[in-house]
Formats: structure tokens, sequence, C-alpha cells
């Protein structure tokens, strides 16, 4: 295998010795030069130059040829999937599709054949636009393929897995070259890709390093006919037919077919389903001994019914993790610098470009009357600096789902299944019991503290109903007209 497979998306680096391998290598070239005559010292200078002549041709990149897969980088948060075409293809009709050797972006359309191939763009490198007027001519970087890139180019048949839920699953899977992944649920493919990377082995012999001598396969099955079709087509073009299958089948209602539960050689699974507990006792068949599963659900319910699941089937260190995203928010504000002078009521806060107009107008007025007559551009400078500040957004936070792992235990020596189920069921109905026993003693805790609370209202109520009635004040009335009687 070459260091890059044709046309595709799967890197193996290639073997290259180490600088102390290097240096030793030259230093005993460099005796045997001084030994040999001024024949072997010429072959020996130009055989030096050669290497590193393809040294330099290969840090600096492939050239982009017919048919190459290139991520276009037009822009921040824009990228482009595009496959290297010389000439626009004909469609059904016979007609050229002009479009097809074409890209087009909002600074420009940059020909395939003519700014890239032509002009034997390298990856890593810029490709400008040759049809545009004036001097600076917009240009697009050339980027070579990766599963990261890719998951961002890639065409959304359905919702996709992102780098930060894969790169989590790669790592708990237990991932490396050689081993055997089952996946259920293609999908867009975005997971898949990743999947193979991390299996494939990196040398043409096939042996890898796990020491099994095999190579590594993916094995991914979609219900929905459209869309496997698609992903075998997209895998077939970016090279990975060696390390994948596709397949069109049902798993969740039919399971993993019966061969792969015979052999028994997926070292992983993933499950990406409506119903992943219908498919945990297919998986237990499938997988070897300590092998891992992981189900991916964007409802807790479904959670807890495949934990109920992976528990009956053996499945051992049961742990469920949620991936959420939380942005910052960056923007360019004005601080006050000078505690002592300017933290005075309103204008201790600091400043955004957001303020109003008259939050603005009132910081101008605060800074002339903090600057003195002398040197005033000194003190305002000094007063007022101008940083770039990152603030999180504790606000709509993303939410991509629920990923459950869980290890198949190896059964103990002298258990069989049926003794390790009932053992599992034994525990699950103990767990049960003390669940229940908590639940009464609780409804026990709350029938106890409110006939206490009823027992002391009443004692109040009768308190009250027994105590006698205040005293009635008399009040005496005074009339003027005895006053006027009695006055002399």
């Amino acid at each position: 295998m070459s260091s890059r497979i044709t046309g595709g998306i799967l890197h193996v680096p290639a073997s290259r010795p180490s600088p102390s391998f290097s240096s030793s290598r030259e230093d005993e070239r460099g005796g045997e030069l001084e030994k040999s005559g001024g024949e072997d010292a010429e072959m020996h200078a130009n055989v030096g130059e050669r290497e590193n002549e393809e040294k330099r041709e290969e840090q600096r990149g492939k050239i982009i040829k017919e048919n190459d897969l290139v991520i276009a980088h037009v822009g921040f948060g824009d990228q482009k999937a595009l496959r290297v075409h010389a000439s626009s293809s004909s469609g059904a009709n016979g007609k050229k599709n002009n479009n097809a050797g074409m890209l087009h972006t909002s600074y420009g359309s940059f020909s395939h054949k003519r700014d890239v191939i032509d002009k034997s763009i390298r990856f890593g490198e810029k490709a400008f636009c040759s049809g545009a007027k004036g001097n600076q001519k917009p240009f697009i970087w050339c980027l070579a393929p990766t599963c990261e890139l890719w998951t961002n180019v890639l065409a959304h048949r359905t919702q996709i897995l992102y780098v930060y839920d894969i790169s989590l699953i790669c790592a708990w899977l237990d991932l490396k070259p050689g081993k055997v992944v089952l996946e259920s649920g293609t999908g867009s493919a975005s997971l898949t890709h990743s999947l193979v990377r991390a299996v494939a082995s990196g040398d043409d012999s096939g042996s890898n390093n796990s020491g099994s001598g095999s190579k590594g396969h993916v094995f991914t099955f979609e219900f929905n006919q459209s869309r496997a079709d698609a992903a075998r087509e997209e895998i077939e073009q970016n090279g990975l037919k060696e390390y994948c299958t596709v397949t069109h089948r049902d798993i969740e209602s039919n399971g993993f077919p019966k061969n792969l539960e015979s052999a028994k050689i997926a070292d992983a699974v993933f499950l990406d389903l409506p119903g992943p507990h219908k498919c945990v006792e297919s998986s237990a068949k499938c997988l070897k001994e300590d092998g891992v599963l992981c189900s991916f659900s964007p409802c807790v319910e479904q959670v807890q019914r495949t934990c109920l699941e992976m528990q009956k089937f053996g499945f051992v260190d049961v742990k469920t993790v949620e991936m959420l995203g939380r942005e910052f928010d960056v923007s360019e504000r004005k601080f006050f610098t000078d505690i002592e002078r300017a933290s005075t009521g309103k204008f201790s806060r600091n400043l955004s470009e957001r303020d109003t107009k008259r939050v603005r107008e009132e910081t101008k007025k605060a800074k002339k009357t903090l600057n003195n007559s002398q040197g005033e551009d000194e003190e305002s400078a000094a007063l007022v600096s101008q940083r770039v500040s990152a603030v999180p957004r504790f606000q709509g936070q993303t939410h991509t789902g629920y990923l459950t792992f869980a290890r198949l235990a190896p059964l103990p020596e002298g258990w069989t299944k049926a003794s390790w189920n009932e053992r599992a069921e034994k525990k699950r109905e103990a767990g049960q019991e003390i669940l229940r026993a908590k639940m009464e003693r609780d409804e026990g805790r709350k029938k106890a503290e409110s006939s206490n609370t009823n027992a002391k209202k009443r004692k109040q109520d009768e308190k009250v109903a027994a105590a006698p009635p205040p005293p009635v004040k008399e009040t005496k009335v005074h009339h003027h007209a005895d006053d006027d009687e009695y006055s002399d």
C-alpha cells in the first residue's frame, strides 16, 4: 500500500527512519566516502542528492491528479468536497455537464483542469482563479482529505455524529489496526470513515500492531436501501472498499447475520438505532470475550432499557456519558485599568462595542473628567485598555445524545450461560426488592410526617376553641349637653 490510497481518504504515514538512525547512516556513508575513490564519492553524492530531493518532494505533498478527492477551503466555516475532473462529464441524455469540472464559490469559479491540474497544484497549496479580473485573484486552499474534514463536507442523508462524539467512541471502543467492528445505522457514513481509519492496517503485508496478522475490517449495516447504496458508493470512491463492507439489512428486526454470530469475530459493536435494546442479545453473540458494545441514543428512556438488557446478557462496566457543547462569545472590549480613579458608580463596569450611544457619551465624559489638564492623552491611554475577551455562553448548549458503553465479561471458570443469567436475574430481583423497600420506607415517613402535622394542627384548634373569649371593653359615650348643664 502506498502512503495514500489513490483518491481516498485513508492516511497511512510512510515509514521514515528516526533522526538518530539517519545521522548514523550519514556518518557511516561519510567514512566510506573517505575510504573510496573519487568515482565512488561522486556516485554516493548523487544518491544522497536524490534521496534529499525525494524527501523534499514528500514533504511538499502529493500533486493533485484526476479523480483525487480534495477538500476546498474557501473561507472560515466554508469547505467543499471536490472530486477533480479534467473535463466536463456527460449525463444520461448525452449532454455535457459544464459544472462537473468547475467549483463555483462566492469569490469566483475555479476550473479543475485550468486552475488545479495544469498548474500542478499540490495538497496544502493555494489554487488561484485564473478567470478573475484584477491583480488580486481569489484563491482556495486545496487540503488533503481526512476523516475530520470529510465529516464537515459530506452529504447529509441523516443526522450525523461529529468529531467530539467520534473521538470518544473510537477511544473507548479500544480500536487499533487489525480489529473487527460491527456498525448498525450507517446513515451518512460519518462515523464509518473514522472506524475504518482506526482499524485499517498500514503496510502491504497486512500485518498490524495487534499481532494477529489480519487486516481490520468494518461491517456496517443500513436498513434503508437508498442510503446503503449511497454509502457503498462513497466508500468505493474514497478507496476504502478493502476495509469496509456496506450491507442493506434491518438489524433492529432481524439482528446481525448468523455467520457473524457463530464466528464471534467482532471486537467492538456500535449501535445507532431507535431501539438499541432489541439488538443487545445479537451483539453479545457476535462479540468476542472482553469486547465492547457502544449505543448512541438521544433519549434517556432508550438508555435505561438498553442498560437493563446489557446486564441481562452478561455485560459489565456499564457507563453512560452525555456530550454537551458550549460556545464562547469572543468580542473586542474596553476595560478601565485604573481602578482607584475609574471604579466610581456606573463607570466601573467593562465597556462593550454593543453599548448604546448614551453610555458611550457618558464614558467619554468620565474620561475627560478623570484626565488632568497636563498629559491628557497619556492619562486617557492609561485609563482604558482594549482587549479581546471570551465569555462562555450559558444558554443554548448543544445536546448530541447519550453514549452508553459496556464490556462483555468472560464467563468465570465452571460457569455456564444459564447460571450467569440466573445470577443476573437474582441480582436484578434483589435490586428491585431494595428499591421497593426504599419506596415503602419513604411513603411511611411521609405518612408519619403528615399525621404529626395534622395532630399539631388539631391541638392548636382545640386550644383556640377552649380559650375564653377576650373581654369586651365598655366605651362611655360623652354628651356635650351634660357639659353645658354642669358647666357652672
